[in-house]
């Protein structure tokens, strides 16, 4: 199942933070056209401490978390991961590195827990050719994947801080299928800035192609509760083998105190 929330306040708050951002990176640009006026390593050169900026800012922080309690959450039991701000160019104008087209996979390939929850937004209004593709068929049904030769802590060590040398050619070791997909159940779901897509960490989906003409600019952000986490509860983990845990990224709602101890 999916759900989408739209209008909320916060969401839109998190949504004009990044849109500052995003300018204040850009220049005078028009953000979704920068691709076009811009040569590739200058886009490189100011996307990448954009995203450094969004994800580690403090304002980032306690919009995430005005907006995690305006969900309604246990402030105490529900801890979130801080949101990634995707930048995906258009007409594969760079597809690697700080712009990777993430190809089909389900977030417990790269070790997340399967109680988690994921809330995709966009920035700026969305279509149907810059999106996200959700393989919904593959929800209960496994796919044969290389998420065995995954381990978090390496892929932090090695990999997580390399993005910008990826230019070209993306050589970090993302797990992926390693059979086809059948994407007679893919669906995408377009809509405004600010909408909240949520969805469980174990749906298998994908960047799609972006052939729409202009960069989509939108954030990922994950939140769990930590009761359903003890508990086990959450969809049957299918085909993952993923090794290590994103649960030290985690920080809790009511203090932002870093997620410690035996529930990691």
């Amino acid at each position: 199942d999916f759900h989408l929330i739209t209008g909320n306040p916060a969401a839109l708050a998190l949504v004009e933070w990044a849109r500052e951002l995003v300018d204040d990176a850009l220049g005078d640009s028009d953000p979704e056209r920068a691709q076009f006026e811009l040569p590739k390593d200058d886009f490189i050169a100011r996307v990448s401490p954009l995203k450094t900026t969004f994800i580690n800012h403090e304002r980032t922080k306690e919009l995430v978390r005005d907006l995690v309690l305006a969900l309604g959450v246990d402030p105490e039991e529900t801890y979130f991961d801080l949101p990634r701000l995707r930048v995906i160019p258009s007409e594969e104008y760079l597809t690697t590195g700080v712009s990777y087209n993430y190809k089909a996979h389900r977030d417990t390939w790269y070790a997340g827990p399967k109680s988690q929850i994921n809330i995709w937004t966009p920035v700026f209004d969305v279509v149907g050719e810059n999106v996200m593709s959700m393989y919904v068929g593959y929800f209960d049904r496994p796919i044969k994947n290389s998420s065995v030769d995954f381990d978090y802590d390496r892929w932090v060590a090695e990999s997580r801080f390399a993005a910008a040398e990826q230019v070209g050619k993306e050589e970090r070791p993302h797990p992926l299928p390693t059979e086809p997909v059948d994407d007679t159940s893919e669906i995408r779901v377009a809509g405004c800035a600010g909408d909240m897509l949520f969805f469980s960490t174990c749906h298998l989906h994908a960047s799609a192609p972006n052939t729409s003409g202009v960069t989509r600019f939108s954030y990922d952000l994950r939140i769990i509760n930590m009761a359903d986490h003890r508990e086990g509860r959450g969809p049957v983990n299918v085909d993952s083998a993923a090794t290590g845990t994103t649960l030290h990224d985690f920080m809790r709602v009511s203090d932002l105190a870093p997620l410690e101890g035996a529930d990691v």
